[in-house]
C-alpha cells in the first residue's frame, strides 16, 4: 500500500484542542478523535503501513479541526487520507459508493422527478433502501428538479467589465435550482455576465467517503474547465460553500499544483464576491424593503475558508431586513453522513444544539449557504430556510416592482 501520511503533522502539540471541538466527538466516545486519527496515527505509522483504524468512518471531514488547531496541522487532510486508505484496504459499500457520487445521483434522479420524490417519500421504499443500502428511513431526503438548473440557465451579456463563471454544483444543479436562478439574477441587477463553464462534482463526496481518487480526477477536470475562463479575465463564483472550500482549499493539498494555487486565488463564495463588489462601490444597493426577520447559520465549510460571514454583510443593505448570526455548532447532517443508518442518530445529536438555537431566536426564516445544512435545518426546524441569494433576488425584484 502506498504510504499515504505525507502531509506535516510534526507541529501537532497534542493539546486536544481539535478534539474538544470536534462535533462528532461532543456526541460519542466512539470516535477516537481528530487528533489520534489525524496527526498521532500520522506519527506512529510514519515509517510503517497505516494503521487502519474503523472509528475514522465516523470523521465527516467538517474541518472544525483545521480551524481549531493552533499550530497550523492540516487534520482533516490527514484523516481524508486514512479515509482513503481503508476504503483502499478494505472495499467501499455500495451504498457509499453511490453517495460519492452525487453528480450522477442527481442527473438521474431529476430525470424521472416528480417520480422520484414521490418514492423518496413513500415510506415502504425508504424502508427498503434502509434494509438493503442502510440509509436511514427517518431522514429527510432533499428533493429532485426536473426543470434543473442546467435547462434554465441562459447566458447574457453584460456592459462592465465584470464577468463571472458560475461553478453551481451539484445540489444548485439538480436538487434546488432556484439557488442558481437567483445567483444569476442577483449578479444580472449589478450588470455583471454570467458564464455556465463545464464542470464536475466538485469532489467532497468522494473525499468524504474515502474515495479519493476519483475526487481526484473530478478536481483536475475542474481546475483545468475554470481556469480556461480565469484566463480569459472570469472570476470564479460558487453558491456551496462545500464546493468553493474544496477548490480553495482541498485542491490544493490534493493537487498540489501551480494550476490549483492559480484556481484557488481566483474563487469566490457568492456572498464573499457581492461583499467584495461592496467593498469596491459596485455593488447595486437599489434594494426593495423586505419586512423579513431571519436567523442565520453558518455552515462548517464556510468557516474554514476564514471569510467572516459575508452574508449579513451584504443582506444588512436591504431596507427593512434583519439578520442575525444563530452562532450555531456544526448541523450533524455533514454531507453524505446524515444519510447513514449507523450515523444518523450521532447527526441528530449534532443537530439538536443548532435547532435550539434557532428556535430561541424566534426569526421568520433561516439563511444558510450550504444544501445539506439546509435539509438537516428542513427536518429539524419549522422554519423556511433560504440560501443569500434567493433573499437579495426578493430584494432586488422587490424594487422594480416599486
Amino acid at each position: 500500500m502506498q504510504k499515504l501520511y505525507d502531509m506535516t503533522f510534526n507541529p501537532c502539540l497534542k493539546c486536544n484542542a481539535c478534539t474538544v471541538q470536534c462535533p462528532v466527538s461532543s456526541v460519542t466516545g466512539d470516535f477516537g478523535g481528530p487528533k489520534h486519527l489525524g496527526p498521532e496515527l500520522a506519527r506512529f505509522t510514519a515509517q510503517q503501513e497505516p494503521v487502519i483504524d474503523p472509528a475514522i468512518d465516523l470523521c465527516t471531514l467538517c474541518g472544525t479541526c483545521d480551524i481549531t488547531c493552533p499550530e497550523g496541522v492540516p487534520v482533516s487532510e490527514l484523516t481524508a487520507n486514512l479515509k482513503a486508505a481503508r476504503a483502499e484496504a478494505d472495499g467501499t459499500k455500495f451504498r457509499d459508493l453511490v453517495l460519492s457520487h452525487a453528480e450522477y445521483v442527481g442527473m438521474a434522479a431529476s430525470a424521472f422527478a416528480p417520480v422520484t420524490n414521490v418514492v423518496m417519500k413513500f415510506k415502504p421504499a425508504r424502508f427498503v433502501m434502509e434494509k438493503v443500502m442502510g440509509m436511514e428511513r427517518e431522514r429527510q431526503f432533499p428533493l429532485y428538479s426536473f426543470n434543473h438548473f442546467k435547462k434554465q440557465y441562459k447566458k447574457k451579456e453584460a456592459t462592465t467589465d465584470r464577468k463571472v463563471a458560475y461553478f453551481s454544483g451539484c445540489y444548485a444543479t439538480y436538487n434546488n435550482p432556484d439557488i442558481g436562478v437567483a445567483m444569476v439574477d442577483v449578479m444580472r441587477a449589478n450588470d455583471i455576465e454570467v458564464a455556465m463553464p463545464d464542470q464536475k462534482c466538485c469532489g467532497v463526496p468522494m473525499f468524504a467517503n474515502g474515495r479519493m481518487e476519483q475526487g481526484k480526477k473530478n478536481a483536475n477536470y475542474n481546475i483545468k474547465s475554470l481556469l480556461s475562463y480565469v484566463d480569459d479575465g472570469y472570476d470564479i463564483v460558487m453558491t456551496c460553500t462545500s464546493c468553493s472550500m474544496a477548490v480553495k482549499k482541498e485542491y490544493l493539498h490534493y493537487i498540489g499544483t501551480e494550476d490549483a494555487e492559480r484556481l484557488a486565488d481566483s474563487v469566490y463564495d457568492a456572498d464573499e464576491y457581492l461583499r467584495h463588489l461592496d467593498q469596491a462601490g459596485e455593488f447595486n444597493r437599489e434594494l426593495g424593503e423586505l419586512n423579513m426577520s431571519a436567523a442565520y447559520y453558518a455552515p462548517c465549510h464556510m468557516k474554514g475558508q476564514s471569510m467572516g460571514t459575508p452574508a449579513l454583510d451584504v443582506l444588512e443593505h436591504i431596507p427593512g431586513y434583519s439578520m442575525s448570526d444563530s452562532a450555531a455548532d456544526c448541523c450533524g447532517q455533514c454531507g453524505t453522513f446524515g444519510f447513514k443508518k449507523e450515523k444518523y442518530s450521532y447527526s441528530m445529536k449534532m443537530g439538536r444544539k443548532m435547532q435550539e438555537a434557532i428556535e430561541e431566536m424566534g426569526r421568520d426564516v433561516t439563511v444558510t449557504e450550504c444544501g445539506m445544512c439546509k435539509n438537516q435545518l428542513d427536518q429539524l426546524t419549522e422554519k423556511e430556510t433560504y440560501h443569500p441569494m434567493q433573499i437579495l433576488k426578493m430584494s432586488y425584484e422587490k424594487a422594480v416592482k416599486v
